[in-house]
């Protein structure tokens, strides 16, 4: 029987009702969400996971890659070899990587201690760190990642495209200028879509190049940006 071509929007569905289904009796949501950092969609099955990728890798400014679906991970311990599926892989700026699992339990039992030692001494052997994340590494930082929601949403408008004058002159304004406001910008360079303006302010956040201030409120016309380097 001849194989089916998938649209990707089909290869997405299918995707996402496996994940879903995966959940098991879980009552966790489900988040389909764009990367302005890695240009691709990604499916994330927990809130906690929602604030691991929103903090320590989409706005994180030295993270510069990422994989939130990457291939299982075998360790052995003593006793067995254990499969592991890891949360995430992260490149950093300085070319090292993190494997990172996302927990919901502040304290692992010693079956999970057995199996962290065992993962910790495999990602050793590959040159990555280990991180595990717990609610003790999220809760504090929830309310500032939920914060980016918003400007990601501008990101998201550049799906797949270049816009070149407009990435020229805002990196030119951002290197003349070196801070301001969201408000201002838009009014100094009114030429441009300001979706579109905006939206190529937050991929060059999520790139590196400029820092946005959420430590107070959410993003909107009186938002602080400074460009960074």
């Amino acid at each position: 029987m001849p194989k089916v071509l998938q649209s990707p929007r089909a290869t997405l569905r299918r995707s996402v009702r496996e994940s879903y289904r995966a959940r098991g009796k879980g009552n966790s949501n489900l988040w389909l969400v764009y990367s302005a950092k890695t240009n691709r969609d990604w499916l994330l099955p927990s809130d906690r996971q929602l604030i691991h990728w929103l903090y320590y890798l989409e706005a994180a400014r030295d993270v510069v890659n990422f994989d939130l679906a990457p291939e299982p991970v075998l360790s052995v311990d003593d006793k067995e070899a254990r499969k592991t599926e890891l949360d995430a892989i992260a490149v950093f700026r300085d070319g090292h990587s993190e494997w990172h699992e996302i927990k919901a339990e502040s304290r692992p039992d010693s079956t999970d201690r057995s199996q962290f030692l065992s993962q910790a001494a495999a990602a050793a052997t590959d040159g990555v760190k280990y991180r595990v994340f717990d609610d003790r590494d999220l809760r504090p930082v929830a309310r500032l990642a939920l914060r980016w929601i918003k400007p990601l949403g501008f990101a998201a408008v550049l799906r797949g495209q270049e816009e070149i004058p407009c990435r020229n002159a805002l990196a030119i304004y951002i290197s003349d200028k070196k801070a301001g406001t969201v408000e201002t910008l838009v009014s100094d360079l009114s030429l441009f879509d300001t979706p579109i303006l905006i939206g190529m302010l937050v991929r060059f956040a999520v790139r590196g190049g400029v820092d946005l201030d959420l430590q107070s409120r959410t993003f909107g016309w009186q938002t602080r940006w400074s460009c960074h380097g």
